[in-house]
């Protein structure tokens, strides 16, 4: 059945927030920020029905806060501070929604957060979504039921919901994507590639190519990213055979905007250019998405496969190597992350 793009639903659907501190591993110490309103990790779940909210403002006493999700299986999530919003994107029904009033349900637990904006799309396998201002992104892998063709899916939020403005195709699978500005990365998936569009939102409805295609040497099968302007670096992270639980891998690349420029399309960023940990120690086993704090140089990851779904963090590292997570803790069936900080 053809799915009405444009057409938006407004749900009351309230969903209750419970507040609750749950134990967590520090193996090494975590140099997190020690003031600002907030400091937090949202966590989607593709099994459990629930989001996460980790605050992470004090670091020796992390607490975790749940709220039920739109649905079960569920990926892309972002936090609007502006709106004081979570937007999330949930596979269990092809819907992008938005909770509100986040500040006000962490200050006072008897306030629930709402889902106020509930919105059918005519995607069908989603995965992440990125924001800029107004513009919602959503990346959709390739599944027989959408004839195995990847898509970018934009849509304008408003008051009311979101508008359908362009859909762009692609002629590799997408998982990840990560947008800045008006560059927009994405993960080439079942690969070691990342396909960089520049002038992203000027681009007309159908296939699209993107400007500059890289491999990075190394990876296996990326799944998850993310870059900092800020520091210019790009994180990346390798999910490796998805069958295993232990085999994963975190990359980093510094100065990734030179780097990048003096790679040609179609060339390759090599191991010598950037810093790997993977090993026994990590934990890491398949990393499907990553978040990255400019003020502690914090990496956030959300590990799918060791132990049934991990929350991991990790101390800025600038060498390969197999170090533990500064921060353990279970989420069942993790999927995604978006930190952010005030």
């Amino acid at each position: 059945m053809k799915i009405d793009l444009n057409k938006t639903l407004i749900a009351s659907l309230t969903v209750g927030i419970s507040l609750c501190s749950l134990s967590c591993t520090n193996d090494d110490d975590m140099d997190m920020p020690e003031n600002g309103n907030i400091a937090s990790l949202f966590v989607s779940s593709n099994t459990s029905g629930m989001i996460s909210i980790m605050d992470f403002t004090d670091p020796s006493n992390v607490s975790t806060s749940t709220t039920a999700s739109a649905g079960a299986d569920a990926d892309g999530i972002y936090y609007d501070a502006e709106d004081d919003e979570i937007i999330q994107l949930v596979r269990s029904n092809n819907s992008l929604n938005v909770y509100g009033d986040f500040k006000a349900s962490l200050m006072n637990s008897g306030i629930s957060i709402s889902l106020g904006l509930n919105t059918m799309g005519d995607f069908v396998s989603g995965r992440e979504i990125a924001v800029y201002n107004d513009m919602v992104v959503v990346a959709e892998s390739p599944v027989e039921a959408n004839g195995n063709q990847s898509s970018f899916y934009v849509y304008q939020k408003t008051s009311s919901g979101f508008t359908l403005m362009n859909t762009y195709r692609v002629d590799f699978a997408l998982w990840g994507i990560h947008i800045e500005g008006n560059t927009l990365y994405a993960i080439v998936d079942k690969d070691s590639d990342l396909a960089v569009f520049n002038n992203f939102f000027a681009n007309t409805d159908g296939m699209i190519s993107p400007s500059k295609r890289v491999t990075i040497e190394g990876l296996v099968r990326t799944h998850g990213l993310t870059y900092s302007m800020e520091d210019d670096l790009m994180v990346l992270t390798d999910i490796g055979d998805a069958g295993s639980d232990s085999d994963g891998g975190l990359t980093l690349i510094t100065d990734f905007s030179n780097k990048l420029n003096a790679t040609s399309n179609g060339g390759m960023i090599s191991s010598s250019q950037q810093a790997r940990i993977e090993g026994t120690n990590t934990s890491l086993g398949n990393p499907v998405d990553v978040a990255y704090s400019e003020d502690s140089q914090m990496i956030f990851v959300a590990e799918r496969a060791n132990g049934g779904g991990k929350i991991l963090a990790f101390n800025y590292f600038n060498s390969n190597g197999n170090p533990s997570p500064a921060f353990s803790q279970s989420v069942e069936g993790a999927s995604a992350v978006y930190y952010y900080e005030d």
